[in-house]
């Protein structure tokens, strides 16, 4: 009886291609689990013709040429390697800005290697010639000899290892240029231990002694790739932040208050918007009230519309620079008011100008009554006028018995001082006393002071700060320094404010420090 011939099976319609490509899957090779797996080799091995996957992903240089204008060695640099994936050079910003470092490093780095006998490419190719012999005196464990492709497929590896690692190093050099701390893993991984060694002392080093005269030339970032950037690190800010405010005077005002509403621009996408104009409105509030006010503004509405809403107050020293008279302070606590109320900022940046703004007093003259008074006392005036004519006496003028109107203004000035009210604490703020202070990392001299402050309305004279620091053999300054550096990291401000002759602290503040964590 003879077997039974083989059927083909069926095209099983349930077989769904999740791979996304337009081209069906055409691989039905069954591949046996105990033999080992051998890369197919690429065309021209007459042995092993050249798959058909249906899709082709350029490299950098192929996929680029036209729109960046490169040349043909360009292009053939960038071809040397797969692409890297990370979440930097996602950003076409910034590969473009990293391709375009690489390009100009090559260049310097072939003129540097052949003032020592050898272009660039001899090294590689020594490399891989090198890695080769390595690689051939370690037993194979699949117990196949060395063929053609394999020896192509080991040079190919080699050389996509050496230009990768350029192009890594050059991308760190570019993500320290844009703010991105994170740095990536840079060493020639890819080659054996005593050969990674030597490319590295003679490619890697002579690299990283030209970068650094090259980072002039990276271009600065473009609108949308200072956007994704930022998103990607909300705390980017604070160094831009930082480096506006370093050169913030009276004389650069201006420029300060336009780079800060640009940097409001560019996080306009990122949770930490609010903290960028609350910290710029401290920061510029000793040159101008306005500008402060502004930015205070801006921080208020985006506060309102974040997910937690901080409300977090200026601190009373600023408050007082900013509301010299009371009804300054009370006209922008109205304003503040009908913001959170109606959620319009740009009516309520319109109305800054308000908060300083001189009320002058409406005078309405009654004409019938001041006629009414001239008849009255006709007489008396011309008695007078008789007196005086009669009696002229050496008097001197009438303008010194009263004083200059300038000198009122300025006494009034003088009189007039702002305190602005610290909210008294309740019942359980003293007794509180610091019951929770531990959880802050504070010691029991610290946790101590602040009980004193508990209860005594948050308000302290400094004497007696200096009093109580002796008792327990600390310095007073330091003392204080230490509470506010313990505190500073949850409450993102000063919890002690020292204010003339006193130290305050913030209720809220202390109510935060009270509360059990």
């Amino acid at each position: 009886m003879s077997a039974p011939a083989l059927v083909a099976p069926k095209p099983d319609a349930a077989v769904i291609d999740v791979t996304g490509q337009d081209v069906p899957l055409r691989g039905q090779t069954l591949v046996s689990a105990t033999e080992p797996v051998r890369p197919t080799p690429s065309a021209g091995s007459p042995d092993y013709p050249a798959p058909d996957y249906g899709y082709y992903l350029p490299r950098l240089g192929t996929k680029y040429r036209k729109k960046l204008g490169l040349t043909a060695q360009q292009v053939e640099w960038l071809d040397k390697f797969w692409p890297p994936h990370n979440v930097f050079v996602a950003i076409e910003g910034c590969c473009a800005a990293t391709m375009e470092l690489y390009l100009r490093a090559l260049p310097l780095l072939q003129a540097e290697l052949l003032r020592t006998g050898a272009s660039l490419a001899q090294v590689v190719a020594q490399s891989q010639q090198e890695s080769l012999r390595l690689r051939k005196a370690l037993p194979n464990p699949y117990g196949y000899g060395w063929g053609e492709y394999d020896e192509r497929y080991l040079r190919e590896q080699i050389e996509d290892s050496i230009y990768l690692t350029f192009f890594r190093r050059c991308e760190n050099v570019v993500r320290e240029a844009y703010g991105n701390k994170r740095k990536l893993a840079a060493e020639f991984s890819g080659l054996d231990g005593a050969l990674a060694e030597v490319v590295e002392q003679q490619l890697g080093e002579p690299l990283d002694a030209l970068l650094p005269n090259l980072v002039a030339t990276i271009g600065a970032p473009d609108e949308a790739t200072e956007v994704a950037l930022n998103l990607q690190n909300v705390a980017r800010w604070k160094q831009q932040l930082d480096h506006l405010a370093a050169q913030l005077s009276a004389a650069t005002t201006r420029e300060f208050v336009e780079g800060v509403n640009q940097l409001g621009r560019r996080n306009a996408r990122n949770p930490a918007l609010e903290h960028i104009f609350f910290d710029a409105s401290k920061l510029v509030a000793k040159y101008d009230r306005e500008e402060a006010l502004r930015f205070y503004v801006q921080y208020v509405h985006h506060d309102l519309n974040s997910v937690t809403v901080n409300s977090k107050p200026l601190a009373k020293t600023i408050q007082k620079s900013l509301f010299p008279q009371p009804e300054h302070l009370q006209r922008f606590e109205a304003l503040i008011s009908q913001l959170t109320r109606d959620k319009d900022l740009s009516r309520a940046l319109s109305q800054v100008p308000t908060v300083y703004a001189r009320q002058r007093r409406k005078i309405e003259l009654n004409l019938g009554a001041i006629r009414e008074v001239q008849h009255q006392h006709a007489g008396t005036v011309e008695l007078l006028n008789e007196y005086l004519q009669d009696e002229p006496e050496a008097a001197g003028p009438l303008t010194d018995a009263l004083p200059d109107q300038a000198a009122i203004e300025a006494i009034s000035d003088d009189e007039i001082q702002l305190a602005v009210p610290a909210p008294l604490p309740n019942e359980s703020t003293a007794a509180a006393g610091g019951a929770f202070a531990a959880a802050w990392g504070l010691n029991a001299t610290q946790s101590a002071l602040l009980a004193c402050f508990g209860g005594q309305g948050l308000v302290l004279p400094q004497a007696t700060v200096e009093t109580f620091a002796k008792q327990h053999g600390a310095l007073r300054n330091q003392l204080i320094d230490g509470i506010n550096e313990r505190c500073y990291e949850r409450l993102d401000d000063v919890l002690i404010e020292e204010d003339g002759d006193t130290y305050t602290i913030y209720e809220p503040y202390y109510q935060q420090l009270a509360a059990p964590c």
